[in-house]
């Protein structure tokens, strides 16, 4: 993203300036975590990479090519999930729901299309042959989101975004999808932008954090940098993750933690070591 302007009713009394002069690159395979207030741009700046919304100014590139210029096939190259997206299911059952895209557009062969939403349903941990069959209604919250989810996988995108992927579900089931958000970025190679006004769940599988305020980047970097660069500002500092900020105080009173280390299982056995060795940690 090269100095993304974006500016809602632009030129009208109603004109709002969401977006200002927002730079960034993300690599394959790393996993990006954006949050900030209410109002900060965090919906918009996903939309704009998703090529729901055109800049107004700068631009967005994949690969090295405008978002612009890519046509039906930017969907392969970036999916989109939205706030609550199992809202959306639609069709009677989970397998028609998982495999529209392909049936309606692919032109694949039915045992390709198998394969491919089997593919899908394995990255999030669904178990497409004791669901496959059922409606969508009949489902839980954290299943219907991992539905969802592996709808927008079958068609293969190279990275996938996240808006507000926790918000309706209890703890276990953000437990499952973080456990399934990993297997996408490992064993699956998918790059990951995740939207959250709570990043705690997500910290142990990012590799970078952006911070927005009023359109503009506050701080952009690694969890850890992100914490040293806005925890002297009060403001910013309540939007940040409580488990970051902890691990910060936690190193600057001499354990020795990695500041990118969020695992509670590894962090528990760290601080009970004087030495702060990682004895032997799943």
């Amino acid at each position: 993203m090269e100095n993304l302007h974006y500016v809602f009713n632009q030129g009208t009394p109603l004109e709002i300036r969401a977006l200002e002069g927002v730079s960034f690159a993300l690599t394959d395979g790393k996993a990006l975590g954006i949050l900030g207030g209410t109002g900060s741009g965090k919906t918009t700046l996903v939309r704009n990479l998703g090529g729901l919304l055109v800049p107004t100014e700068g631009r967005v590139l994949i690969d090295g090519r405008d978002t612009r210029s890519y046509g039906a096939d930017l969907r392969r190259k970036i999916g989109l999930v939205f706030q609550r997206p199992e809202r959306q299911l639609f069709e009677e059952t989970v397998f028609k729901d998982i495999s529209f895209v392909l049936r309606r557009f692919s032109g694949l062969s039915d045992g390709e299309i198998n394969d491919k939403v089997r593919a899908a349903c394995e990255l999030v941990g669904l178990n497409i042959n004791e669901v496959g069959d059922r409606p969508p209604s009949a489902l839980s919250d954290g299943e219907k989101r991992k539905v969802a989810l592996a709808a927008i996988l079958v068609d293969n995108p190279e990275t996938v975004m996240l808006d507000e992927p926790a918000v309706g579900l209890d703890p276990p089931s953000v437990a499952d999808l973080v456990g399934a958000l990993e297997k996408m970025k490992i064993a699956g190679g998918k790059t990951l932008v995740i939207v959250s006004h709570d990043m705690e769940y997500f910290l142990p599988i990012l590799d970078l954090m952006m911070v927005l305020d009023h359109g503009r980047v506050a701080a952009f970097g690694s969890p850890g940098e992100v914490c040293d660069a806005l925890v002297d500002d009060p403001a910013m500092e309540e939007l940040l993750p409580g488990l970051a900020l902890l691990v910060r105080d936690l190193r600057k009173a001499g354990y020795a933690l990695d500041p990118d280390e969020f695992r509670t299982s590894v962090l528990a056995c760290r601080i009970s070591r004087p030495d702060g060795s990682p004895g032997d940690v799943d």
